[in-house]
């Protein structure tokens, strides 16, 4: 497993933010919250030097799918870990992006449960479509879900987690000792042989990443890469 972490730990670019990551982990997932010409250019401008820090995973747009499959063709043809998307209720809509999906960047399109029930909904309707699984670990806490439950379920098809703590009412918040704990052994257990699986922290404050990077990689099998 390698590790990575979010783009936005600190106010600026994706470029500002790759710098900041780099040294400390292997991979930046670059959380794209929406589609438009200035993220375009953006991205453009400073992907070449983003690529020379560290390997890149994209998170993409979740405010309208047709924005998710604009940014998934721009980025198609560049050099990207994994594909996330957040999956929705309108099942024709999903299966159409997902196989075209599919078609464009292969089993490197994953599919994240969210802190809702929409993921088990949709996925009997979709499950043929050979995408792959992001598993939220946070979001499995914010649902009271069985991490070993849904590895069990889906657990081959698993192909980046995301993790982050739950402090009863909020994701994405620093996770206490006990958290950290499980999860660095649940990743031992069920990921440890697999090299390639990026592990992405999903929280905002430096401060808390960095804590978090520098717990996991002491405790698990889970490599920054560096």
């Amino acid at each position: 497993m390698i590790l990575g972490a979010t783009s936005w730990q600190v106010p600026g670019t994706y470029l500002d933010n790759a710098q900041l990551l780099a040294g400390h982990v292997a991979f930046s997932e670059l959380l794209v919250y929406t589609w438009n010409d200035e993220v375009r250019r953006m991205l453009e401008q400073e992907w070449n030097d983003m690529n020379d820090l560290l390997e890149l995973s994209v998170h993409l747009p979740a405010d309208s799918l047709e924005h998710a499959a604009d940014a998934l063709s721009f980025f198609s043809d560049r050099k990207v870990l994994r594909y996330t998307v957040h999956p929705i209720l309108d099942v024709p809509a999903l299966r159409s992006f997902l196989s075209s999906g599919v078609d464009l960047v292969g089993e490197r399109l994953c599919l994240e449960n969210l802190e809702n029930d929409v993921f088990d909904t949709v996925m009997p309707c979709v499950e043929d479509i050979p995408f792959s699984i992001t598993m939220d670990y946070g979001h499995l806490l914010f649902m009271h879900a069985s991490a070993d439950h849904f590895i069990g379920a889906w657990g081959a098809r698993v192909q980046e987690i995301h993790f982050h703590g739950y402090d009863g009412t909020n994701c994405h918040v620093g996770p206490d000792e006990s958290t950290l704990s499980t999860f660095a052994n649940l990743m031992d257990h069920h990921f440890g042989e697999r090299a390639d699986v990026p592990v992405c922290v999903e929280t905002f404050d430096w401060r808390v990443t960095l804590g978090i990077i520098k717990s996991l990689t002491s405790r698990s099998a889970i490599s920054a890469g560096t």
